[in-house]
Order: C-alpha cells, then structure tokens, then sequence
C-alpha cells in the first residue's frame, strides 16, 4: 500500500498551521511518506497522484468546538465544510478536478482529518485547545492507516494494489 499524508497550513497564522504540525508529528512517530502544503491548489492534486491512500491534514473554521477533529472523506467536502481562508483553490474543488482530469492515477481513498480552529490570527504558536489536539489527530491517522491496510489485506488477490 501507498499512503501519503500532507499537511496544510499557513506556519505563521497560529491555528491554521496544525495541519503543518500534525503531519510533522506523524513524520516522526510512523513509517508514512509526509509532505506539506501552503494552500490547495492543483499542488495537492500532483503530491496524491500515485498513491492509494492520501489523507489530509488541514484546518477547518470554528464549527463550535474549537480542537474537535473531524475525519472526512471527498464527499463530505462539498456539505458544508470550510476550511481555513488561507487557500486559493479550495480543497473539495482541488480534488475534484484531480479525479476528473487523473482518474485512475488518484488514490482510491482519500481521507481528510481536519480540526477546528480558535485563533487565526498572526502568530507561531496554536491556541490550547488546538495544540491538544494534535496528539490525538495523530492517533487518528495512525488508525486510518492501519485500517485501511486490513481492508486492502481482505481483497481477493486479483483486487489488491
């Protein structure tokens, strides 16, 4: 199986860095390949060419629960979720366009852990209940990943990658 996770964020807008600081955390803590983004554009269509699983680190708008992590997959993408204002090309419409024009070459799963933000203002550091979330956002992505490992193990030989 390959999998890739990348992280997105701005590094000096506070919250919205997170998806920067989780996919460095699961760099060091798991045998994955990370990358890392500034925005969405058509960037994050050529890191996940390729690759059976992509997951997606980034940060969402404040929903009411800032530090509370979500794990979506492409459609939920297009029910309301906002991610945060840094981007040019929004995530949903990346992706899109990447299964549109790539097709096969596009991982057959995609999955995006986001987590809710507080603060996002000019500044290094993550609120707290953001930077608490991290750790557990790791967690997460280690799970997806082995998930989707003994799902791929339960395929008739001819259907497996």
């Amino acid at each position: 199986m390959k999998a890739i996770v990348i992280g997105i964020g701005n590094p000096f807008l506070k919250d919205d860095s997170v998806g920067l600081r989780i996919a460095e955390e699961v760099g060091r803590r798991l045998k994955v390949k990370v990358d890392f983004l500034t925005n969405t554009d058509f960037d994050v269509i050529n890191k996940i060419l390729g690759y059976d699983l992509a997951v997606i680190v980034d940060a969402i708008e404040n929903r009411g629960n800032p530090g509370k992590i979500h794990v979506l997959c492409v459609e939920d993408l297009f029910r309301g979720y906002k991610f945060s204002g840094t981007h040019s090309l929004d995530l949903a419409t990346s992706i899109k366009i990447g299964y549109e024009i790539f097709g096969s070459e596009m991982p057959r799963d995609v999955r995006i852990v986001a987590v809710e933000v507080e603060e996002i203002d000019f500044g290094y550091d993550c609120s707290e209940s953001v930077k608490r979330a991290i750790p557990k956002a790791v967690e997460v992505i280690e799970r997806l990943l082995k998930e989707h490992l003994e799902n791929l193990n339960q395929l008739p030989a001819d259907q497996k990658l």
